[in-house]
């Protein structure tokens, strides 16, 4: 129903006072009297909208939205609206609309002839547009001086009686140039270039939470909990072309960008003029970046299409190529964002990096980069989502200089790259490929977990939150190694590019094992992961902010690098399967950087066999098997900034720790002997703290569980550590009890600095070699182990050679430099 309480412009209101009964010639004495105004205002006051159905339909499949309706907020009658008119002295047609903050409600988003519906929506928002139509005089519309801002103080995403919340969200896009063009391809609107920025448009969000059927909202209005906030601000210059038709059938829509997305708002020391690319702020702390450039281009688009098959109505967006390229300067991991307006945060470097989607052969198989999405998750309303990616490199390509034959990277170069004081570090090489199913629903954990309980390997997977499951997504990615160089300058000192793109590669991706991130993975992946707003570990109740996590997860029939060259060679752990289950996890960011606490872990791997040459059997040699179970409870892996500090290079420390010196023992410091080499401010700093923890029955919800490691060789024999567990030694609790807090931790700081290289007979080769540099420390207090056992074929009964083993205080530091081996 539609109720209009009109009022419209003086110069309508006259004509309408007049009561003239039928037009009537005016001579120009009349005319002579007429005064006006340019343009046409309109007033409207609405009492409601609402439609039972709004339909887009495409090859017989329709996308509906189900009963959109507009109110009035916050308990008002009718909603305003002001509207004008207007021609400029330039003849651009002016259409602006201002409305008064209003409530849209939308029961659902479907596709035709399902019963089950994407989430539903509701918003209370305010906006205004400001669209301009012009000419150019080349025969094109100018869309330049369009703006539209809104601002949604509630945004309701529904799954039922559950409610996912975006607050303060606001969005803002302003049109500085824009034209569109008829081209053979299509409509294409045209933004500009890098000097004529077309488009600016921001982004924000103040916090996003959780609603379960009761008020999510403190008495402020405020929420309980929330994920931290969001600022965007992004100039974009490039175009993107339209065109109807898709990939099947024949109706669709064909989008193709050939966008860059770029802050560059940096222009002097006073960081509080400046605007970040993107800032996430958490309870006062923030990660962000300053200078951010990235292109999104493909040759062929993207492609729209409403579909059915044998389960029913789809959605897909498929693109057969796709291209993507950032670099950001000045990021920031940790903090705060009070230091960060005074100039005192620290940077980690500055990155950059490439990905690239490729329709094509994978492994033997055609792959294809599509999503297909289904109205419905798994339990009522939600979204399901069949993928299926290719992301593809060159393989290596072999160049000869004058020291010998080496592989660089090949052309099209999938990448992660950082720059490290001026050195740079590549992540070369990625390949990867899948597909499988995903679904998302909005849950809430059942009040009586069943009779395994929640803390049991077969619990049904329901928490509170946002749940995303994964439905035999079965995957393989690899890298190929790492590259280091420096700057290429030209004589006025301008970079104009580096020497990492095509330097030697060689090993370092095995690193990547301290974020628990294979170098090399085939995996098939079943489970689900529910998101939660708000950090459960905060011991600060003040600290709202944050992600909780909670999940169990299968992967089966995995092949794992533990390290691995260009070639696809090095020790791997095959036919693997990995049983995972976390409960209270967090992801939040303090001033130590981004940190992921585990919460209540434990899980359990199975390694069928440990090959050493390839991951094929008839390729490689037999290690054995081994299975590792874990219990952890509280570990944390935090990610910041921060450089690998000084190293002694080709010499010896002296008793202090002070000197650097005197390598050969001659007694005479010269050139021959080691030197300091301090490896700058910036890099990465990654720090793992282990907490494992015991079934001593005080807990229960660690029965059943606990650590312990085994290992059959391939003759049968089998070697096991028994129940390892971490603490803090004698009498650190109280009452002759101990505390677990310190844990088992891996501290790494790497860096890319230049080293000395000497040959095999200790000749100097390079005194300033560029290389991957890397501190390791590892420290505890008290690792605990039950005993150590051996069994001699695998029926035999397992005999205890060594009975309760305790290592205290071990603290093992090293440096290690990589080079490229040529």
């Amino acid at each position: 129903m539609k109720k209009f309480i009109p009022e419209v412009s003086a110069l309508a209101l006259a004509v309408a006072a007049s009561n003239v009964s039928a037009l009537q010639a005016l001579n120009d004495d009349h005319m002579a009297q007429v005064t006006g105004q340019a343009g046409i205002t309109i007033e409207q006051d609405t009492e409601s909208f609402s439609a039972s159905e709004i339909s887009y339909t495409d090859d017989g499949v329709s996308l509906q939205f189900i009963q959109p309706e507009y109110t009035a907020a916050n308990g008002a009658s009718t909603f305003h609206t002001l509207s004008t008119i207007d021609v400029n002295e330039d003849g651009d047609f002016i259409y602006e609309v201002t409305g008064d903050e209003r409530t849209f409600n939308m029961a659902g988003i479907s596709l035709s002839g399902d019963d089950d519906n994407f989430f539903g929506l509701e918003g209370t928002y305010s906006d205004h547009l400001k669209l301009v139509i012009g000419s150019d005089n080349a025969g094109n519309i100018d869309l330049s001086g369009t703006e539209y801002q809104t601002e949604f103080s509630r945004l309701f995403f529904k799954d039922g009686d559950y409610d996912w919340i975006l607050t303060d969200f606001g969005l803002s896009v302003i049109i500085n140039y824009g034209r569109l063009i008829n081209t053979d391809q299509g409509v294409k609107l045209d933004l500009g270039d890098e000097s004529n920025r077309g488009l600016h448009f921001d982004y924000s969000v103040g916090g996003v939470g959780l609603g379960l059927g009761n008020d999510p909202f403190a008495a402020d209005g405020s929420l309980n909990k929330a994920f931290g906030s969001l600022d965007i601000s992004l100039d974009a210059y490039g175009s993107i072309t339209l065109r109807g038709g898709g990939a099947t059938g024949s109706e669709g829509i064909t989008f193709i960008p050939g966008l860059t997305l770029i802050n560059d708002d940096n222009a002097d020391a006073d960081v509080s003029n400046d605007t970040p690319a993107f800032k996430y702020t958490d309870d006062g702390f923030v990660i962000l970046a300053e200078d951010f450039s990235g292109t999104f281009s493909s040759e062929n688009g993207f492609t729209l299409d409403l579909e059915s098959d044998n389960e029913g109505s789809l959605l897909a967006l498929r693109y057969q190529d796709f291209d993507l390229a950032f670099s950001l300067d000045n990021f920031i991991l940790g903090g705060t964002e009070e230091d960060y307006l005074n100039g005192l945060s620290r940077t980690m470097a500055s990155f950059r990096g490439e990905i690239h989607f490729r329709d094509g052969i994978a492994d033997g198989e055609y792959r294809e980069n599509y999503m297909k999405f289904r109205a419905g998750g798994l339990d009522g309303d939600g979204i399901t989502a069949d993928i299926s990616w290719n992301i593809v490199s060159d393989d290596p390509v072999m160049e000869t200089d004058d020291i010998g034959s080496y592989n660089r990277p090949g052309d099209l170069n999938t990448f992660i790259a950082m720059n490290d004081d001026g050195n740079w570090v590549y992540f070369n090489g990625f390949n990867s490929y899948g597909s499988g199913r995903a679904y998302v629903d909005i849950t809430k954990q059942s009040d009586n977990p069943g009779t395994n309980g929640l803390y049991s390997n077969d619990y049904d997977g329901y928490f509170d939150g946002l749940r995303i499951t994964f439905q035999n997504v079965k995957g393989s990615y690899s890298f190929s190694g790492v590259t280091v160089g420096r700057d290429i300058k030209d004589a006025e000192g301008n970079v104009i590019g580096n020497e990492a793109e095509e330097a030697p590669l060689m090993g370092g991706t095995e690193l990547l094992l301290a974020l628990e991130v294979f170098p090399s993975y085939d995996f098939t992946l079943n489970g689900a992961i529910t998101l939660t707003p708000g950090d459960v570990n905060a011991t600060d109740p003040n600290d709202r902010q944050g992600i909780t996590l909670n999940g169990d997860l299968y992967i089966s029939d995995a092949n794992a690098a533990v390290t691995v060259d260009e070639y696809g060679r090095g020790v791997w752990l095959t036919e693997t399967n990995y049983d995972i289950h976390m409960r209270d996890a967090s992801l939040t960011v303090t001033e130590d950087g981004l940190t992921f606490n585990k919460g209540l872990r434990w899980s359990r791997i199975e390694v069928g066999d440990v090959r050493f040459g390839s991951k094929y059997a008839d390729d490689s040699k037999s290690l054995g098997s081994f299975t590792l179970e874990r219990l952890e409870d509280g570990t944390t892996l935090s990610v910041a900034s921060g450089g690998a500090g000084q190293v002694c290079i080709d010499g010896s420390l002296n008793g202090g720790g002070t000197g650097c010196a005197d390598s050969n023992g001659d007694g005479i410091i010269n050139s021959e002997d080691g030197v300091f080499i301090d490896r700058g401010e910036q890099g990465l700093n990654i720090k793992v703290k282990a907490i494992f923890a015991e079934d001593d029955g005080s807990d229960p919800r660690y029965a059943g569980k606990g650590n312990r490691f085994s290992w059959t060789q391939p003759n049968g024999t089998t070697i096991a550590l028994e129940n390892f567990s971490t603490s803090d030694g004698p009498g650190s609790g109280t009452n002759g009890s101990q505390t677990n807090d310190y844990g088992l931790n891996i501290d790494i700081a790497v860096d890319v600095a230049p080293t000395i290289v000497r040959d095999q007979n200790g000749n100097l080769v390079q005194d300033d070699a560029l290389g991957f540099a890397v501190y390791g420390r590892l420290h505890f207090k008290q690792l605990n182990i039950d005993g150590l056992s051996l069994a001699a074929t695998p029926t035999s009964t397992p005999q205890t050679l060594i009975q309760g083993i305790v290592v205290q205080n071990a603290d093992i530091q090293a440096n290690l430099t990589v080079t490229p081996i040529r």
